[in-house]
């Protein structure tokens, strides 16, 4: 039997990458001048945390971040979503690169690109281990092929992306270093030398042609010599014989070989057919073991934060939730949130169901948000998306919302319930309240505090008595604060407090609405209603028994 095959075996596709001016700085200072999410080009960014903040989890955040960081494991980006900035600069120059990539095609362009480059230098971290091999069977021309094609790739989409890039207009300047990085590394020597060596070993490969002569378990090769392809025959001598359409058997075989050692061993024959050209890929894979250029790695990195961020939100977008960019100040006098919901809340909602929105609004001296009204209606959302909105925003990311302009702060404080800690032989208030001491003790100014139902384990009176203490400590810190509470006197405890309350619907205030309007407290026992509405008053019990025992 005779196989006839019209190349080497060795695929050739396309990509690139991109680098700097080498004419103008060194080629190690290249590397590390541009970065998509930081804009100090002088000093790169030390790594931030890996571990979510301990809030996370009061906050929901959790439920936010960990879907998008399993989505995109490859990429590692633990460390950007962990990590709240605090420089209103740098959160500027990220909200600039959201601005740009809202559009879909620029959008596209850099996800090709992202995932092509990632890919390609996650391969060649494997390739050099394998070339470095003294064992033949992995440091062989299956493997040197597999690098030229990655290196062919790359050089295309470099050159894809920097010429699509070339005439857009782009108002960001994390986007424009982009630009102007591909356009000046496809002018370098080291980049010139690179696609130019591909693109002869691609031209010196279309000319090898050979026969394998596969008999009894040899497999025999030498140049092809004009010998006829016997699969056209055959196709050509049962065509004769077919009657109308039929199910076509044939199965189609993956790009990667099923047997490597056998296709290694072929090359290995064919490379003695054509020592020269097969010598060309030898100093092609010893010129160019690096050729992915670092800058190129990381930004393919950076951008997959903003991308992974625009297709988490796509979705909720397209119900008609609404997401901004807000104003951040470290100082700021005025803090609101217009339209804002809980992100978590509304990603785990099905097809046609969205959260309900709401607003807050603090003008200095005013600074604490009292939330009260009736069990299960909203409250406790509320204030998560108060901490939630925060923590994106001092991360660069558009946040649920219409508008809005927040404090940049230094740390953000959460108290929620947690289990009583039997360990301890304290009780659950005094647990509370240690909690609660050390945090006051902490905050600062430009702290974001999160407080919600707060001591609930103790008599009204000395919840009331302990709350206005609580109350007394934020105000003297001046920070911004939500605090859900039962206890509606403190929600006109000062100038810095405003009342809020989770409203019902007029005819029934069994039914929730789930807004939170600026309001004082009415004190109204809405338990009461829900009671009412089920016959489990204690007149509507009463009734019921006297009328079974009569």
């Amino acid at each position: 039997m005779q196989r006839l095959m019209t190349s080497t075996g060795i695929a050739v596709e396309g990509i690139g990458r991109f680098c700097g001016d080498a004419g103008k700085i060194g080629r190690d200072e290249i590397h590390m001048a541009y970065s998509v999410l930081f804009p100090d080009r002088a000093r790169p960014p030390q790594s931030g945390r890996s571990a979510e903040p301990e809030y996370f989890g009061d906050l929901n955040l959790d439920q936010v971040v960990r879907p998008i960081l399993t989505s995109y494991p490859e990429f590692k980006l633990d460390e950007f979503f962990y990590t709240p900035l605090d420089d209103a600069g740098t959160i500027r120059y990220r909200q600039d690169v959201l601005r740009d990539l809202e559009g879909g095609t620029l959008r596209d362009l850099f996800t090709d690109f992202s995932k092509t480059v990632f890919e390609l230098d996650a391969f060649m971290a494997r390739t050099r281990k394998l070339l470095s091999s003294e064992n033949g069977c992995r440091n062989n021309y299956l493997t040197k092929g597999r690098m030229f094609n990655s290196a062919v790739r790359y050089c295309s989409a470099v050159s894809d992306l920097a010429e699509a890039l070339a005439n857009r207009e782009i108002r960001s300047e994390g986007l424009q270093g982009i630009r102007d990085y591909l356009r000046d590394y496809r002018g370098t020597e080291e980049y010139a030398g690179l696609q130019a060596h591909a693109e002869r070993l691609r031209e010196e490969f279309s000319t090898v042609h050979y026969c394998m002569l596969i008999r009894y378990g040899t497999i025999r090769v030498r140049k092809y010599e004009g010998q006829s392809d016997l699969s056209a025959d055959i196709r050509d001598l049962f065509a004769r014989f077919r009657q109308g359409d039929v199910k076509d058997y044939r199965h189609k075989l993956t790009e990667e070989p099923r047997a490597e050692h056998v296709e290694a061993g072929v090359l290995k024959l064919v490379a003695e057919c054509y020592p020269d050209v097969f010598s060309d890929l030898d100093a092609f894979c010893a010129a160019y073991p690096h050729f992915v250029d670092p800058t190129a790695a990381r930004f393919a990195r950076e951008i997959q934060f903003y991308l992974s961020w625009l297709a988490y939100i796509g979705p909720l977008r397209e119900k008609g939730l609404p997401f901004c960019l807000p104003a951040v100040a470290p100082d700021a006098e005025q803090l609101y949130g217009r339209g804002f919901f809980d992100l978590a809340l509304a990603a785990s909602m099905g097809p046609g169901r969205s959260p309900v929105t709401n607003d807050f609004a603090l003008d200095r001296p005013e600074r604490i948000l009292v939330v009260t009204g009736p069990n299960q209606g909203g409250k406790t959302t509320y204030a998560r998306a108060f901490g939630q909105i925060h923590y994106l925003a001092s991360l660069g990311l558009s946040v649920p919302g219409r508008e809005a302009s927040l404090l940049l702060f230094d740390r953000i404080y959460t108290h929620f319930e947690r289990e009583e800690d039997l360990s301890t032989l304290n009780g659950k208030l005094q647990d509370d309240l240690e909690r609660l001491h050390r945090i006051l003790g902490r905050a600062t100014s430009r702290s974001v505090l999160v407080i919600n139902e707060i001591f609930s384990s103790t008599t009204l009176s000395d919840a009331v008595l302990l709350g206005g203490y609580m109350m007394d400590s934020i105000a003297k810190i001046g920070c911004p604060a939500v605090c859900v509470t039962f206890l509606s006197e403190i929600a006109a405890h000062g100038e810095e407090t405003v009342s809020m309350m989770s409203t019902v619907e007029e005819d029934d205030p069994a039914v929730r609405t789930f807004r939170i309007v600026r309001k004082p407290p009415d004190g109204l026992a809405y338990a009461l209603h829900i009671a009412s509405r089920y016959r489990l008053t204690y007149r509507q019990l009463s009734a019921r028994l006297q009328n079974r025992t009569q």
